[in-house]
């Protein structure tokens, strides 16, 4: 087929896949961007984006002051007091190469493009992506810092007029200028001063930086059939004035996109999503969707907060896992969450006992109306109470607050803790004692069978938490407004024994381990998916079309029914699509009357996430064929 015919048809499928899914669309990620897969051309590293892909990628907009995205973007100024009175403005780009390149470029407007050997007196990026070909969870941060930075200057010199910036971190030396064939083939870059040069006392208009990182050495793979995400973050350093002669003016900011630094894995990562059919040729673009979706619980009673998780609408409550060294749980979190969700066990006199229980629990959440209920149902055969960090057990779920921003200008994270005292008894601590004594905020917590606390002699079942939380506490409006929430929970898991020696304490985390990292879920409260008692037959009619009655439960793991009406016999197949449009499971055929169905759907073989489907019908007596509507459902392991 004619490559521009290919081009064509597909992005028709695309837009009639995704408007028939109309219903799917949530708000826009602001934690994630596609780079589009560059198909005709080569980039040319020169500061010059004249290569046409360029004017199709998709940017990012950073200005200090102004958040570049929920929830962790910020800026800063780095020394006060200082006048800002050049704000960094930039548009930043994304593109990726089938040879497994990624491309960035950065276009900012700068009056003032300048460097010395002082720290933070420089204008540059400071990058981190993380290394995917580290097995370690969460991934480790590998750092990129292309900067008008020159550390090892004699004292009192300065750079020269024009000098370029540097290639520092990890693909880099601060003590050698010196670019050798193999740190180039890792990272390169080039930069265009405008209206000027840089390190001088006279004004510029800006500069635009051209770079290109190998993705195979870091464990990328942008060929990837099911696609990939680049867990990438960096900041726009910004000094200016520094070589004008009035002190007074000189100022340095910085401007990051979910995380300022390339050697800390802090705060957040944003995601670069690439796909092999994401192409600069693409007319539209698939909707990233939420890592979670939450559902709401306005069709049924409220659960009282008692520790008892015996309400039906726990059931159907968005639900995951967290265990201790289970590396087939944690693969199975949304998006990021595998290489960002981890574990850690501190030293106890020096050593690191073995874990002879490990942690696990499940986790459930669900909203109604401005309240957010959550609970933890812990595994666990030796319960303790004890002040001290390392070897408490109890569990502390990390909430974004829509209002409250920390030092860096990005969203300030609540964190909501439960655990045993000393003497045995449950506790709140942290944020959510001041929660429960200020707002509509309760919690409970109920042991599990014959469990006692501080006891070394039995053996115990566990323990459940449950929370209600109340969001407008936190920042939102009543009715929850976007109805976006940021969140990660960390399980912690305390053993002592006779023998100290065998002593140990654990940390799980799901995204986020405290209130600065290292990631957060993007989730959104879903006011159109409804927890609800599946007690309402559909009356048994013969319908004009195939009419869908939707599924239950909804959402499931990993299977669910969906009921569903024919206006005549045939054979009945389901076709199920992911996020992008493309088919992942088609079921049939089979011989139906007309009338009212049911079919059982099995998603075992699918990854969490939100699918639709459309039954199809054929009748090949009479030459009929028609389609059903598009329903949704959400697939939750």
């Amino acid at each position: 087929m004619n490559r521009m015919l290919h081009v064509f048809i597909h992005g028709i499928i695309l837009i009639l896949v995704f408007s028939s899914f109309a219903a799917a669309q949530y708000p826009v990620r602001e934690d994630a961007i596609w780079a589009r897969t560059i198909t005709n051309e080569t980039i040319t590293l020169d500061g010059v984006l004249d290569e046409a892909a360029w004017a199709k990628a998709e940017s990012l907009v950073i200005r200090y002051g102004e958040s570049s995205g929920l929830p962790t973007s910020g800026w800063r100024p780095e020394f006060q007091p200082e006048a800002v009175n050049d704000p960094t403005d930039a548009v930043v780009k994304f593109l990726v190469a089938q040879d497994n390149q990624l491309y960035m470029a950065i276009e900012a407007n700068d009056l003032s493009v300048v460097g010395s050997k002082d720290w933070a007196r420089w204008d540059g990026v400071l990058m981190g992506i993380r290394n995917r070909a580290n097995k370690n969870r969460p991934t480790p941060q590998v750092e990129y810092f292309y900067t008008y930075w020159y550390p090892e200057l004699p004292a009192g010199q300065t750079p020269g007029v024009g000098a370029p910036p540097r290639f520092l971190g990890t693909y880099g030396n601060f003590n050698a200028p010196e670019r050798t064939p193999e740190l180039v083939a890792a990272w390169d870059g080039a930069t265009v001063v405008h209206g000027g040069q840089a390190n001088d006392n006279q004004r510029e208009q800006g500069y635009t930086m051209e770079m290109r990182v190998a993705l195979t050495d870091i464990g990328y793979d942008v060929n990837k059939p099911n696609g990939e995400i680049i867990e990438l973050n960096f900041s726009i350093w910004d000094c200016d004035f520094l070589y004008e002669g009035d002190v007074s003016i000189i100022n340095s900011t910085r401007t990051h996109w979910q995380n300022p630094w390339g050697n800390a894995d802090a705060n957040n990562v944003g995601r670069v999503h690439v796909h092999p059919d994401v192409t600069v040729d693409t007319a539209v673009l698939p909707e990233l969707p939420p890592d979670v979706i939450v559902p709401n619980n306005n069709g049924s009673a409220e659960p009282v907060i008692d520790g008892v998780l015996d309400e039906n609408v726990w059931t159907n409550a968005y639900t995951f896992t967290m265990a201790w060294g289970d590396s087939v749980v944690r693969a199975s979190y949304p998006g990021v969450g595998p290489y960002r969700s981890g574990q850690y066990q501190p030293e106890f006199n020096g050593v690191r006992a073995d874990i002879l229980d490990p942690s696990f629990a499940t986790i459930k959440m669900f909203f109604r109306g401005n309240h957010l209920y959550l609970a933890a149902d812990v595994n666990d055969m030796l319960v303790q109470g004890t002040s001290v960090f390392d070897r408490m057990d109890g569990v502390r779920f990390m909430i974004g607050d829509r209002q409250e921003l920390n030092l860096e200008n990005s969203m300030l994270f609540q964190k909501l803790q439960v655990n045993f005292d000393d003497n045995g008894d449950p506790v709140a601590l942290e944020f959510l004692p001041v929660m429960v004594d200020s707002s509509d905020t309760e919690f409970a917590v109920t042991l599990k069978g014959n469990t006692t606390v501080n006891v070394k002699t039995d053996i115990d079942e566990g323990y459940i938490v449950e929370l209600k939380v109340d969001l407008t506490y936190l920042g939102y409006p009543a009715g929850l407004g976007d109805h976006l929430l940021f969140m990660g929970v960390m399980l912690a898991d305390g053993d002592s024994f006779d023998d100290p020696a065998n002593d140990y304490g654990t940390r799980t985390w799901w995204f986020r381990e405290h209130d600065g990292g290292p990631a957060a879920a993007w989730m959104y409260m879903d006011p159109e998916l409804v927890i609800a008692i599946h007690e309402n037959p559909h009356p048994v009619r013969i319908p004009e079309t195939i009419e869908l009655y939707g599924n239950y439960p909804n959402p499931f793991n990993p299977t669910t029914k969906l009921s569903y009406s024919l206006p005549f016999a045939g054979e009945v197949t389901l076709h199920v699509y992911n996020m992008m449009g493309q088919q992942v499971i088609e079921v049939g055929s089979t011989q139906k009357s007309a009338g009212l169905h049911e079919m059982q759907f099995d998603g075992q073989n699918l990854e969490s996430g939100i699918y639709f489907y459309q039954i199809r019908l054929n009748d090949t007596t009479h030459g009929r064929n028609i389609k059903s509507q598009t329903g949704k459902m959400a697939l939750i392991k």
